[in-house]
Order: structure tokens, then C-alpha cells, then sequence
């Protein structure tokens, strides 16, 4: 029996996915649902939040997975922060519950603090811990994530990295098995947790959904936004995805004609005044549209449409710049990819794109020139991107890896799990 020492681990056991919350339609999340979606048809997998928007919900419903939300409060409420201690108190109560009502036999985690409580949990029940750590977090552990925010924001990132860090130090610690992005991500996880063992399972593409189009599949957007060359960025406004330097580059690439199409996930009234009124100094307001929230349905199409897809996020350590889910979604659409040398994971310098330093927005905004000038040439480089992506990238390879880890045995170290207890 649970709790005896005695592992229920099993295929035909229920495998709990605890995340923190699925408010936003970011990468992280949307990652998280392609993969619990697609190994819910292989075993029994519940999901696990302290909060959830309908627009997750309808999804998670629509794929048969069940989704449990147990607060009202989460972590991008300043307040939750202010009271952790209590909500962690209460999450440990409700994951308890929700584990004995459903026979757990294995625990997923994929944000703090469920890699805390998935490994008490766990420990407690000779049960199996797999955590899935995108990065290290970042507002205790990046400095130049933090780097990013207003001082104060700065000033209450570093006072709970204080805090609570050594608590996410042993919710990773207390993991059977370790899984995340890249390498990138991988050897930023050895230097803040000290475990070398994390195993890179990269990301996949539904490439059903994000393909090439034919030009008459175009036809409306070319109609609606101009026969000229297009330029997307995607965002949420936060400090991590560096819009500003999309701008910037942009704005230096100077090609007449030419437009920026910017997606957000977020609405973010504050994010969008800054966006305009840098947009206004550089004098690049007219050649700027911003789309706002593209429907999932509509979003390849938009990469389609785009000559080059500029992403310009610069944190070495971040999943969101090294993993980039817009970055493989757009290449698979035939699009040509401007972004960060942090990986070479899906862009071939010169091949498929360019790698560059986002920073050096003169030196970006020559590149993008160049795309935006040979619009034959961009063609190029995304038929190259889309047969690097249908190579290199499969949502079931995810899958499999994910399986494997759960499947194992509870072997984390003595030391580990009676920390993690």
C-alpha cells in the first residue's frame, strides 16, 4: 500500500504531472501539454496545478486528460509569494489527497514547488520522482534573468532565491530521474544543483500542424498585411524574450517596405505601451503591426507568411532562448530563422539563418536586412529549416524518453530522498 514502502508503480498506474500553474498559453506550459497529452495514450496521466485559464482547461479536457486545480492563489501573484509558506502547506495537503483518491503510481514535476512535494510524496511512498527542470529557476537563480527586471522586482527575486532556493535545490536533489531541454540547459542545471546527470529530451514539433503552405493557402494574410517582405517576432513582453532588441534590429535593418508582425500570448497593457512608444522613438510606428494573441489554428500560417522569424531573447542559461519553441515551429513552416548563438540545436548559421548576438542590434539588423533584400534567399534557408526540423524533431521521441523515466525504478540516493522527506 501507498505509504508502506511499497512501490504501486506500474503502466497501468495513474502518473500525476504536477506543474504550478497553466494561466498562459507560454512555452513552458504549451510544452507540458504536447507531451502529457501524448503519453496519456500510452498510461493514465492526471494533471496537477494550483491554477488553470479555460483555454487550458478546454484543451486538456478535449485530449481526456484530467486536470486538477487546488488554489486559488499562484506564483505570479506577488501575494503567494508574500505567504509561500502557507500555500506550500496547502499544496502538500491537496497533492496528498488527490494522490491517495487516485492510486498514483508515479510523480512528474516540471516547476517549483511541485519538485519539492512530488519528491516528500514520493520518498514517503517508494515511488518514482521524475522532474522536468526546463532551467534553473530563474528568479532565484539567474542573475542575469534578474538583471533583467526593475529594481525592486530584482530586490524580491533575490530575497526569495534566499529564502526558498535551498527548497528548490532539494526538489531537484530528490529527482529519480532528471530530464530537460538541451545541453544548454543541462549544463546550467550542473552548476546551480551540482547533479551532472540530466538528460537532454529536446522538444518536438506537431509537423501535422506546423508545415510549408501553398501561396493561395496565404492569400488572405498577403491581402491584409501587403505583398512585402514580413518580418514575425513572437512575445510576452516579459525581460527574458528581449523585444526591445527585436525592434531595434529592425529598425536598423531599415529595408523600405517591409513590416514587423508581432505576436504576443500575453496580454500585457504595460509591455504594450513600452512597445509602441520605442516603436514611435525609433520611427518604425508605421511599419509595425501587432497581432496580439494568434489562434493556435492561424499561427503557422503567420510563420508561413514571414520571410525570417526574428526571436532575440539573450539569458545563455534560459530554456525560453536556448529551446524556443517559435524558433523549431517556424523553421518547420519553411521559414527562415534569426536568433540567438546560444544553440545551434535548430538553426544552421548561414544555412537556415543566422546566429547572432542580440545585443549588437546593428550587426542583427544587417542580417536581417540581407534576408529581407533576397526574399529568395530567405525562401532558401527555411526549405532548409523545414528538412532539419522533420529530421531532427518528433513529439512521440519526447514521448518515449519521458516513459522510459518513468518507468524506472525509485533509485535516487539515500541522502536525497531522506532530504527530500
Amino acid at each position: 500500500m501507498p505509504g508502506d514502502g511499497t512501490s504501486t508503480s506500474g503502466a497501468g498506474a495513474t502518473t500525476l504531472w504536477c506543474h504550478s500553474h497553466f494561466l498562459l498559453p507560454t512555452g513552458g506550459t504549451k510544452y507540458v501539454y504536447e507531451v502529457a497529452r501524448r503519453l496519456a495514450r500510452r498510461r493514465p496521466v492526471e494533471m496537477v496545478v494550483e491554477r488553470s485559464s479555460d483555454y487550458w482547461r478546454e484543451r486538456y479536457a478535449a485530449a481526456g486528460v484530467p486536470l486538477h486545480e487546488i488554489s486559488a492563489t499562484t506564483s505570479t501573484s506577488k501575494a503567494y509569494w508574500l505567504t509561500f509558506p502557507r500555500h506550500l502547506r496547502h499544496d502538500r495537503r491537496e497533492l496528498t489527497r488527490i494522490a491517495d483518491a487516485t492510486g498514483a503510481g508515479h510523480f512528474v514535476s516540471s516547476f517549483f514547488p511541485f519538485n519539492l512535494l512530488c519528491g516528500e510524496l514520493a520518498a514517503a511512498r517508494g515511488l518514482r520522482h521524475t522532474h522536468l527542470c526546463f532551467e534553473p529557476f530563474p528568479f532565484f537563480h539567474d542573475r542575469e534573468v534578474q538583471g533583467l527586471y526593475p529594481p525592486h522586482q530584482r530586490a524580491l527575486m533575490r530575497g526569495l532565491g534566499m529564502l526558498y532556493g535551498r527548497l528548490d535545490r532539494r526538489g531537484v536533489a530528490s529527482a529519480d530521474s532528471l530530464l530537460t531541454l538541451n545541453g544548454v540547459t543541462r549544463d546550467a542545471i550542473a552548476r546551480t544543483y551540482g547533479r551532472d546527470d540530466a538528460q537532454p529530451v529536446f522538444t518536438g514539433i506537431d509537423h501535422d500542424h506546423f508545415h510549408d503552405f501553398e501561396a493561395a493557402q496565404l492569400a488572405d494574410l498577403r491581402e491584409r498585411h501587403g505583398d512585402v517582405p514580413i518580418v514575425v517576432h513572437s512575445t510576452d513582453f516579459s525581460p527574458i524574450k528581449r523585444t526591445d532588441l527585436a525592434l531595434a534590429a529592425f529598425a536598423a535593418a531599415a529595408v523600405p517596405g517591409s513590416k514587423l508582425l508581432v505576436t504576443s500570448t500575453i496580454d500585457d497593457r504595460p509591455g504594450i505601451e513600452r512597445f509602441w512608444s520605442q516603436a514611435r522613438d525609433l520611427g518604425i510606428e508605421r511599419s509595425v503591426e501587432y497581432l496580439g494573441f494568434v489562434d493556435y489554428d492561424d499561427l503557422p500560417r503567420y510563420y508561413a507568411l514571414a520571410d525570417v522569424l526574428l526571436q532575440t531573447g539573450t539569458s545563455v542559461n534560459s530554456g525560453a532562448t536556448s529551446m524556443s519553441l517559435p524558433v523549431k515551429e517556424g523553421l518547420a513552416c519553411g521559414t527562415a530563422v534569426i536568433r540567438s548563438r546560444a544553440t545551434d540545436e535548430d538553426v544552421e548559421d548561414a544555412v537556415s539563418g543566422y546566429l547572432v548576438d542580440p545585443a549588437d542590434s546593428a550587426a542583427t539588423g544587417a542580417k536581417l536586412a540581407e534576408l529581407l533584400s533576397d526574399r529568395v534567399k530567405a525562401a532558401r534557408f527555411g526549405t532548409a529549416g523545414r528538412k532539419r526540423m522533420l529530421e531532427l524533431y518528433s513529439w512521440d521521441v519526447v514521448v518515449d524518453a519521458f516513459e522510459a523515466a518513468i518507468a524506472g525504478p525509485a533509485t535516487g540516493s539515500a541522502q536525497n530522498r531522506e532530504d527530500a522527506a
